[in-house]
């Protein structure tokens, strides 16, 4: 007889490992005992030696699907004790410091998806069916090992039935810790909040059940034109019937959310396909177990039924998704399409609570002038996870919001060292670094309010208990006013992350660039583009057009990062409103070089203009900036398209929607040459002349202005499409410069795209396919977004290689 202890490391826990690891056990005739202990799973095990082989080599081969096996170290303890009868799963224990995978919230399996619709099954038309492959995991954990009593359905004993299923051989929910039924799990419960002039806010019975009949409700309410505040498993989303114009009007005036696209849920994949294109990896992101949204092309209208204009605006694309948990299976095939859309107010946090979510709805009972329902449960959330969206883009996935489904699974990272890199103050995320990974948090949104900040404080420290991390230096925004990097400041006076050294601060576009070099584990030499709104440049100035040619990326720092191209400095009014009115925007471009600029304007808007151009002579709340978004902003609103930011973005993605609607034309709106110093010919310094694009932009515009409003959108949408194309040639005629400056053959650089101006489909393609034409392989941030959401993973990785620097002098 052959014994020995297995240690099993990777994603090995909440996803039925240990069930699979006795049956397997069984299989090969194999004794002993398998348990989880801290983040890892250990087993005892004997048998004859060829058997013991087979059973070792199937923990790899074999495992669950879900788990990752990262590593299986095997030691002999011949003599150590009595060889036990059989195998078992044993109690857990905790284990000295390793840092443990946690599996991210997992859909609903199609196992389970059967079971849900089976009459005949116990857990007929249950909302919260689950077994070892799917279910709520990282959102309910309090504590490692992953075990029932550490997560919040630790608090709903389990029946008798569900406890013979739980220690049951070869059931689907043998030790599925979330396992529950109608009789032992959460229960449903359902309001509904309506107005009345003389009586004022009605609230109907609530229903409050262990199986569909507040589902039902919930269902009725939606076919009847109302609003349904529904709690999940990472928070509670909004859903209206998508073919409501009043129903979807009115959920915008409850968020506060005026133009900024809805997501839709579809029943299934058949419905989908009525109302949107899709592509085979967009098909296998949408399907997948993380289920995100995915942005998919609209179909014509005259192919497909027609949703409410106000659902997504004048975007081409649909923020589709299917089902991710019961409840959104059961409504959505009661009601068909659904939107969904987080349960918040625009710019607010993702609420979890039942109490604040029905204070949230009674206020905004007087304004709705539909039915307002919520539908809840009694599962604690612990940590709140929004829907992740991806894309497509030229054959790869890319990630827009990185939350529910792919939190908190860590990504590989190159180097060593331990690290909490605090992220940025819009789309915050934060990430902690150690034994060579990298875990991100969720998306939190933006840190301006004070429910914020203290959020993104409590998910710091429950990340850093639940993982045990160590972090050795910390890492923040180098903008002195941001509140992440206060908020990490304050948590080394706590005794919260503490570290050797003082906050590092990292330029913002540079933690860009190296969040795709960390993320691809790239070598050599880097040339980076990091287009964005804003971030605090290392000579005080406002950065956003930043052109980095970065050698030895691997093993040196951000002060090898040379900076050498940006677009022209110019000087335009500071403050939030300076950057978030288009029109403001575009009267600083203008002022700061283009004659007769104010013949754009009316007289009123002519009094303004010579506010902002006086103001800027006298350099009065002026900023000087090489920002991107601020550019995109001034051609949106010179073109019509949108004259002021309502979210962040907005101007930019309308410009890109109204050059959709050109024909697919790839030239540029001017020669490069023409907007490059020396017509382009190679220099230290590539900065592009935007007052000669704006100049020439406002030329086209004046000699449209005469046609009639349809023939004049078709030549701003010409227009449009001629100035991103514009930018996409700025990106690879610098690359082309660099390479003939060094003497090297086009195509010799990696070139890293990243910052949110990416986001740009247009832009992103077709620099992609010229670059990728001349050879040059082409970078992008994939596994986290390329906006500030992904900004912690350069920080960290900038932060380590300083780390790793100075240790190199001492």
């Amino acid at each position: 007889m052959h014994t020995c202890e297995i240690t099993v490391t990777g994603l090995v826990q909440g996803i039925g490992f240990r069930p699979f690891v006795a049956e397997l056990a069984e299989k090969y005739h194999i004794v002993g005992s398998v348990r989880n202990a801290g983040g890892i799973v250990i087993l005892e095990a004997a048998g004859e030696a060829e058997a013991m082989d087979e059973f070792v080599e199937g923990l790899r081969r074999e495992a669950p699907k879900g788990a990752r096996v990262e590593q299986i170290r095997v030691r002999e303890t011949e003599g150590k004790g009595p060889v036990p009868e059989a195998f078992s799963i044993v109690e857990s224990i905790q284990t000295d410091h390793v840092i443990p995978f946690i599996p991210a919230d997992l859909a609903t399996c199609d196992r389970c998806e059967e079971e849900l619709w089976d009459r005949s099954n116990r857990r007929f038309h249950h909302g919260f069916i689950s077994c070892v492959s799917c279910g709520p995991r990282y959102s309910i954990l309090e504590a490692l090992p992953y075990d029932r009593p550490r997560i919040t359905m630790g608090e709903f004993e389990m029946c008798p039935i569900c406890g013979r299923e739980y220690v049951q051989p070869g059931n689907v929910r043998r030790h599925a810790q979330t396992i529950c039924c109608p009789e032992c799990g959460p229960e449903l419960s359902w309001r509904e909040m309506a107005w009345d002039d003389e009586r004022g806010i009605v609230t109907s019975p609530g229903v409050s059940d262990r199986m569909d009949d507040a589902i039902g409700r919930a269902a009725e309410c939606l076919r009847r034109g109302g609003i349904v505040a529904m709690k999940d498993i990472g928070g509670y989303h909004l859903a209206c019937d998508p073919q409501n114009e009043e129903a979807v009007a009115t959920l915008r005036r409850l968020k506060g959310r005026e133009t900024k696209p809805f997501a839709v849920c579809f029943p299934n994949e058949k419905s989908l396909l009525e109302y949107c294109e899709m592509k085979v990896a967009e098909r296998e992101a949408i399907a997948s177990p993380a289920r995100p949204i995915v942005l998919l092309q609209k179909k014509a209208k005259i192919f497909a039924p027609a949703f409410a204009d106000s659902v997504c605006g004048t975007s081409p694309d649909v923020g589709a998704m299917l089902p991710c948990n019961p409840q959104q299976i059961l409504l959505t095939k009661f009601c068909g399409p659904l939107v969904m859309t987080s349960g918040n107010g625009s710019g607010d946090l993702l609420l979890t609570e039942n109490k604040e979510m029905e204070e949230w709805l009674r206020e905004r009972v007087p304004m709705s002038g539909v039915p307002l329902g919520i539908l809840s449960h009694n599962r604690r959330i612990l940590t709140p996870l929004d829907d992740s969206v991806v894309r497509v883009v030229a054959g790869r996935t890319l990630m827009v919001r990185r939350a529910r489904g792919y939190v908190p699974e860590p990504i590989p990272f190159p180097g060593k060292g331990n690290a909490l890199a605090a992220g940025g103050d819009l789309k915050a995320a934060f990430c902690y670094v150690e034994q060579g990974r990298a875990y991100l948090s969720g998306h939190l949104g933006d840190l301006e309010n004070l429910s914020g900040a203290r959020e993104y404080l409590r998910q710091v420290k429950h990340m850093e208990g639940l993982f045990g991390f160590e972090p050795a230096i910390c890492a923040a925004d180098l903008h002195p006013g941001y509140v992440s990097g206060g908020l990490v400041k304050d948590l080394q006076e706590q005794g919260v992350a503490i570290a050797c050294k003082p906050v590092l601060g990292i330029q913002h576009h540079k933690a860009h660039v190296a969040s795709v070099v960390a993320e691809h584990h790239l070598q050599g030499t880097v040339l980076g583009f990091a287009f964005d709104g804003t971030g605090y440049g290392e000579d005080g100035t406002v950065w956003g057009s930043e052109v980095f040619l970065w050698e030895d990326c691997e093993r040196t720092g951000a002060d090898k990062m040379e900076r050498i191209g940006h677009i022209l400095p110019v000087k335009l009014i500071g403050g939030n409103e300076g950057a978030r009115n288009g029109d403001t925007i575009l009267m600083g471009y203008l002022a700061n070089g283009v004659q007769n600029g104010d013949l754009l304007f009316t007289d009123e808007q002519r009094e303004n203009y010579h506010l902002v151009e006086r103001a800027i002579a006298l350099g009065m709340n002026t900023v000087v900036s090489t920002s991107m978004g601020r550019l995109f902003d001034a051609v949106s609103a010179l073109l019509d398209c949108c004259h002021y930011n309502g979210y962040e973005g907005e101007a930019p993605i309308e410009l890109e929607n109204l050059a959709r609607t050109a024909e697919n034309d790839d030239a540029p709106l001017m020669e490069i040459g023409d907007v490059l110093p020396d017509g382009g010919a190679p220099s230290k310094s590539y900065v592009l002349d935007t007052v000669a694009v704006l100049k020439k932009l406002t030329e086209d515009v004046e000699r449209g202005s005469s046609e009639c409003r349809e023939d004049r959108k078709k030549h701003y949408a010409v227009l449009a499409r001629g100035f991103i194309n514009l930018i996409s040639q700025y990106i690879i005629a610098v690359c082309d410069m660099v390479s003939r400056q060094r003497n090297q053959e086009e195509g010799a650089f990696q070139v890293v795209l990243s910052g949110g101006t990416f986001n740009n489909r247009i832009l992103l393609e077709r620099t992609i396919r010229h670059l990728e034409a001349r050879g040059y392989r082409v970078y992008l941030n994939e596994q986290v977004p390329c906006s500030d959401g992904g900004l912690c993973l350069g920080q960290a990785y900038l932060a380590l290689a300083f780390e790793s620097e100075n240790e190199d002098i001492e």
